[in-house]
This record gives structure tokens, sequence and C-alpha cells, in this order.
């Protein structure tokens, strides 16, 4: 096992009963896996580990985002496949994001739009998703 799936197994053993991840162990994960040399071939890997905990509470934006958002201009798509497979609280806040910094503007508007009508997704990303879309259609 790589350095890059050992600091995702220690990220979501951090994970806590009450759905947030540890701080300081994704700060030094983040840390663990820049040392090690991974770029932006690890920013799918991060997204899955967000996906298999959709409503947990990895910061704000926190280390994982701070670290996929350097790629800006590659990690847009992966974040688009993301979101489309499995929503979560992290991947509909980071499509806003995008969306508020002018990138894939019309494409993520429509993805947080499917999201907040579909039937399979938690209430809760569907309320978030119609939020930022209101939001963004009052800007």
């Amino acid at each position: 096992m790589g350095i890059l799936e050992q600091e995702i197994r220690k990220i979501e053993a951090s994970i806590d009963e009450e759905d947030e991840a540890d701080t300081l162990v994704m700060y030094g994960s983040v840390e663990a896996i820049t040392n090690a040399g991974y770029s932006s071939e690890a920013v799918e890997p991060l997204l899955q580990l967000f996906e298999r905990h959709p409503m947990a509470y990895f910061g704000d934006p926190g280390a994982i985002v701070h670290f996929i958002e350097q790629f800006g201009g590659e990690y847009e798509n992966a974040l688009a496949a993301s979101v489309k497979r499995i929503p979560t609280s992290t991947t509909v806040w980071m499509l806003n994001r995008c969306i508020n910094a002018g990138v894939h503007t019309e494409e993520f508007m429509d993805i947080l739009k499917e999201i907040a009508g579909r039937t399979d997704v938690a209430e809760a990303l569907k309320e978030r998703a119609h939020e930022y879309v209101e939001f963004q259609e009052n800007c």
C-alpha cells in the first residue's frame, strides 16, 4: 500500500461519531501526501474518500479541499464526475466554489440543479444544492 492509500485510511479512521474528520490528522496526511510527491493523481482517490462519507465534515474548506484546488484546470472534470456519481456535502460545496470563481459555471449550475431534484440523494444535500442554485441565480 502506498503513502496516498495509507494517509487516506488515516483520515477515514479519524472520522468520529459526529461524522467529522480530525483536522490535525487531515493536515498531517495532506502534508505527507505532498511530501511524498503526489500531485493531481491524488485528486481522484481523495474525491472517492468524500464519496464514501457523503455527509462527513472535512473542513471549511480544509486541507483536502485546499490540496485538490491547487490543481485548478485539472481537478474540475474529476469533481464533476464525482458529484454526479455520489454527491457529498463537500463536493457540492466545491461545485459552488467553482461557480463563484467563474469556472464551468453553466455546466456546474446544471449539475447542482440535477442534484436538487434527485430522489437518491439525502434531503440535506438536495436542500444545499437548491440553496446554491438560488444563491447563484440571484447574484
